[in-house]
């Protein structure tokens, strides 16, 4: 059985030292901010958010030539990538989400009128990268649509991207073509890599979680139960995407997770919506956090480090299932 390869590190006594994988240098990735101004009123809730990811498919495909097959093979790269050829992958990992993930904005209100504005955070991913600009124009033409039910028009008026020394570069305006749009290609590891970690680390589910098994969700599960949710999210997007097979075999991760010691978790159940045409039925998912504390945190870090950057669950490309980890 294989596992990461690691750079040598030092050890201290009052922390843990987080063991990064040098597979992770090999993933780039960029964080870019899209600036919307609203020119039409409408009221906005998290939940709207959820299909957004579907939204930009949908509208993307009617844009394409249904002859040029170059384009047609963006659009699937970007927001419908397909199963791997190797049979070995198509056992291991998952089917591949799109390219991208939307941080679920943090809204101050929810009644949106013309001249406010929006700022929606996107992390793209490895093949992603070159199709920044698709996802742009089709971000575009939803504004056309209105970002709720044919309400809430609203322009793209800038696009920032994240510098390696933490500024952000205004890197498209809304004069600008699209051709125009260069945004800072970072590799992952620079975002994530923290020298030490403390002897606990909280894992918070900053938005509703949706994890189902045997066609039911987990409404307050232990982590041991969300654990592997989140390493094949993980290995399932750096591979798909990146091309990076971090572990060949999950196993002593899951082994490791035992080790740890869930000292607190308050975890509670959120309804996001109800379920369309399912009179009484919602949808919803778990937030809240879990402390966990033990010597295999130096080894199972990484992982949850770059699952707060990908989510875990249903609509994770679009915001839901969103952690953040506090060491």
């Amino acid at each position: 059985m294989q596992r990461p390869q690691y750079p040598e590190m030092a050890t201290e006594n009052n922390f843990l030292i987080p063991k990064w994988p040098v597979e992770l240098q090999r993933v780039d990735v960029v964080k870019a901010r899209f600036i919307l101004d609203f020119v039409s009123p409408c009221v906005v809730k998290p939940a709207d958010f959820l299909s957004l990811g579907r939204v930009l498919r949908v509208v993307g495909r009617q844009f394409v030539d249904s002859y040029d097959f170059a384009a047609i093979q963006q659009w699937k790269t970007l927001f419908q990538p397909a199963l791997s050829d190797d049979p070995v992958a198509r056992r291991k990992f998952q089917k591949p989400a799109p390219a991208f993930v939307v941080t679920m904005p943090i809204m101050q209100q929810e009644l949106f009128d013309a001249g406010d504005r929006l700022e929606l955070e996107v992390l793209f991913l490895g093949t992603g990268i070159p199709l920044i600009h698709d996802f742009l124009r089709s971000l575009i033409h939803v504004g056309h649509l209105g970002l709720v039910v044919g309400e809430g028009l609203f322009e793209v008026n800038e696009v920032l991207s994240k510098a390696s020394d933490h500024s952000e570069d205004l890197v498209w305006r809304q004069s600008d073509p699209l051709e125009l749009l260069t945004c800072n290609v970072l590799p992952l590891d620079w975002l994530l890599q923290k020298d030490h970690i403390t002897n606990d680390v909280v894992v918070k589910y900053v938005t509703p979680t949706r994890l189902m098994v045997n066609g039911k969700p987990l409404r307050k599960p232990r982590f041991s139960q969300v654990f592997p949710f989140m390493l094949r999210r993980v290995t399932s997007m750096l591979y798909a995407h990146c091309g990076v097979e971090v572990l060949d075999d999950p196993t002593y991760l899951l082994e490791l997770i035992n080790d740890l010691h869930e000292v607190e978790s308050r975890l509670h159940w959120h309804d996001w919506r109800p379920l369309a045409g399912r009179k009484g039925l919602v949808v919803g998912g778990f937030m809240g956090e879990t402390k966990l504390q033990g010597q295999a945190l130096e080894e199972v870090y990484w992982l949850f480090a770059v699952a707060s950057l990908l989510g875990i669950g249903k609509a994770a490309t679009s915001g839901a299932g969103q952690i953040a980890i506090c060491a």
